[in-house]
């Protein structure tokens, strides 16, 4: 018997025989091309999404750019009572929100991000991770109230005025993008070998001096892919600014200053706008669409930098990776021997040290030569690089507390103020009044009827589309086209979501305001979440199983359907829970593509009202802000739950793997 028959014969004693995999033939030919075509189809629709989202929008901002031009488009008068439609100064807005936010946010997720990969303990690691990735899943309303209710008075009271612009504003921004820089910095710290790090310390660098001079240079294109994201979360946020901005549409004379952007003008006028001033309005939208693009597009060119740096040896990143892989050769060890015999405790310049010690290796008298040189040109330089060292750590540990701290004070503030409210009466009573008194039980049926109708909508194709691209999809233009919409539909900023929503589905397609608009939208937001975490959970099952199933005889969908689907299925779920709570905390979308009706609805061609609009207009309108913390309160311990639950999901499945 040979290798191969023997290894089938073992497959199929454990597993009870071939029996349900069927062999192949010409029917079972023509469905696997069948299929293929159906998850083609299916990665196609965030393609077709894409060019969806800017054909309606331009079309609806076409009437405007027509009618006044592209130089009075982009003058700085926007005032629509007088026929001017200049975004300017909404332009100019929004790019000192932005630039203002990522000051702040930049240097305290970067601090967390070092503080949870390089410096923390296991279980401080644990907690602080679990507070930045739920720090990830609070509502921006609710991060907009907060702002509203706490960080404005503050702010009023520093600077004299009524707290309302940039500074309120760079604060509540500078906290919902830390979880993102954060997370993605931490990917792209661990990215880098440990061999970089140890060749560092071998030669007498402290940690700070490994991190400063080795660690962040080698991980600096990951960092700048993380800031760019987090740019274009920032530049794409609507209820959180629109509550603390002031919106005024000027340039503002100071930080202190009421201001205005594209997206929270937008959110501001539409409601009572028509004619020119709507397709002003839908024109902003092709901006922040045309910048979101443009971001994506310039993260894919750095990501791509960083992939091809190690393989040309370019500059110290190469080097540092070059090098780690070379410490598996004679050559790499050789070099490392060469460090160790260096001289204990001499001072160095660590970012000299690591790019010789993990450089691209020529010869080994070479190599000696180079590591003595820089440390000899390091000596004398190092005589308070311990207290440096306690500071700069010191620093980083500051980062992770207070972004834990952040997300504490956060829940204290909603729970202390929202727990009161909290009753039966409340969670399932009827509103009445103006709808800011009694309970909001419409409104948590219509967030779970919309949330669910959407993951109906979103999980098969998301699926179907990730199994294209992980197990049929070969790299090529194609390929790399449909990635780019995936991405791109994740940045679209949910305002320009909404226009869209509201041009096509609710308009176009004659759905008016209901569940179905609002979950069409919603799912094409949810779909670039599903299609990654599943695409990440298919490639994370071993190449072998599929191995052996093929040598039994199995056939594509065979293997796809029988094995690797069930064995990936709790990191699709944990994907699945994740954009669930993105939806629940949705606000932009669904406010142009629901309505705000206080009912019940029974058939998804009714109106309601989600939690998060109702929340918006008890806490911005201020007719009841108990009421607002409840309901603040309750969203934010749903979509806390969803998020705890993926995060135990992922765990379970990463121990499940291990012990396998």
């Amino acid at each position: 018997m040979t290798t191969r028959d023997s290894e089938a014969t073992a497959i199929s004693q454990a597993d009870g025989g071939p029996a349900s995999l069927k062999q192949v033939s010409r029917a079972t030919r023509m469905k696997e091309a069948a299929l293929r075509n159906l998850f083609l189809a299916c990665a196609c629709v965030a393609v077709l999404a894409v060019v969806l989202i800017f054909v309606f929008t331009f079309w609806k901002a076409a009437p405007v750019l027509s009618q006044i031009g592209l130089g009075e488009f982009l003058s700085p008068d926007w005032a629509p009572t007088s026929g001017h439609y200049g975004i300017l100064a909404l332009l100019a807005g929004s790019a000192i929100v932005t630039v203002g936010s990522l000051a702040i946010g930049v240097p305290l997720a970067v601090g967390c991000a070092v503080f949870l990969t390089e410096i923390a303990g296991r279980k401080v690691a644990g907690v602080v991770g679990t507070a930045v990735d739920l720090l990830a899943g609070v509502p921006s309303v609710v991060f907009g109230f907060f702002g509203l209710v706490v960080l404005r008075p503050l702010v009023a009271g520093a600077t004299g005025g009524l707290g309302f612009g940039a500074l309120t504003v760079w604060l509540v921004l500078a906290v919902m993008i830390v979880p993102t820089i954060t997370t993605l910095t931490m990917d792209a710290l661990r990215s880098i070998p440990m061999g970089v790090r140890e060749a560092s310390f071998a030669m007498g660098a402290t940690r700070w001096q490994t991190i400063y001079k080795v660690v962040l240079p080698a991980a600096k294109m990951g960092i700048v892919n993380a800031v760019v994201l987090g740019m274009g979360r920032a530049i794409g946020e609507t209820m959180a600014v629109l509550m603390v901005v002031g919106n005024a549409p000027v340039i503002p004379a100071g930080i202190a200053s009421p201001l205005s952007t594209l997206t929270s003008q937008i959110a501001l006028d539409m409601g009572y706008s028509s004619g020119l001033h709507r397709s002003a309005l839908f024109g902003m939208g092709v901006v922040l669409f045309l910048i979101s693009a443009a971001l994506v597009g310039i993260v894919r060119m750095v990501s791509a930098e960083r992939e091809g740096a190690p393989r040309r040896g370019r500059g110290r990143v190469g080097g540092a990776m070059a090098g780690a892989e070379n410490q598996a050769s004679p050559q790499g060890k050789a070099a490392t021997a060469q460090v160790s015999v260096a001289k204990p405790g001499t001072p160095v310049n660590a970012a000299g040290t690591a790019a010789a010690a993990v450089g691209p290796a020529s010869a080994a008298e070479g190599s000696r030569a180079r590591i003595q040189r820089l440390l000899a040109s390091g000596a004398g330089k190092g005589a308070n690089k311990g207290r440096v060292n306690d500071v700069m750590l010191g620093v980083f540990r500051a980062a992770g507390i207070l972004t834990s701290c952040v997300l504490a004070l956060i829940i204290a503030f909603v729970a202390v103020n929202g727990l009161p409210v909290m009753s039966l009466d409340f969670v399932f009573g009827w509103p009445h009044g103006v709808n800011a008194e009694g309970g909001i039980f419409p409104t948590i049926v219509s967030t779970l009827y919309v949330t669910a109708l959407a993951m109906l909508i979103c999980t098969p194709v998301a699926v179907l589309a990730a199994v294209y691209l992980a197990e049929y999809a070969k790299q090529g233009r194609l390929v790399t086209f449909i990635r780019y919409a995936a991405d791109t539909l994740s940045s679209v900023p949910s305002i320009v979501m909404g226009l869209f929503g509201y041009a096509m589905f609710v308009e176009a397609m004659g759905l008016g305001l209901s569940m179905l608009s609002a979950a069409l939208a919603l799912a094409l937001m949810m779909l670039p979440i599903v299609m990654r975490t599943t695409e990440e959970a298919i490639r994370a099952v071993p190449r072998y199983i599929r191995w052996g199933a093929y040598g039994l005889g199995a056939t594509k969908w065979q293997v796809v359907s029988k094995i690797v689907l069930p064995s990936a299925f709790p990191r699709i779920a944990t994907g699945i829970v994740l954009a669930i709570g993105r939806a629940i905390g949705e606000t932009a979308v669904v406010l142009y593509t629901m309505g705000q009706a206080i009912n019940l609805p029974v058939t998804p061609l009714d109106s309601g009202r989600p939690m998060t609009i109702h929340l918006y207009e008890l806490a911005n309108e201020g007719i009841n802000m108990q009421a607002a913390y409840g309901t603040a309160l309750l969203l934010m311990a749903m979509i806390l739950a969803f998020n705890l639950f993926a995060r135990q999901l992922s765990r379970r499945s990463a121990n499940k793997a291990k012990g396998n």
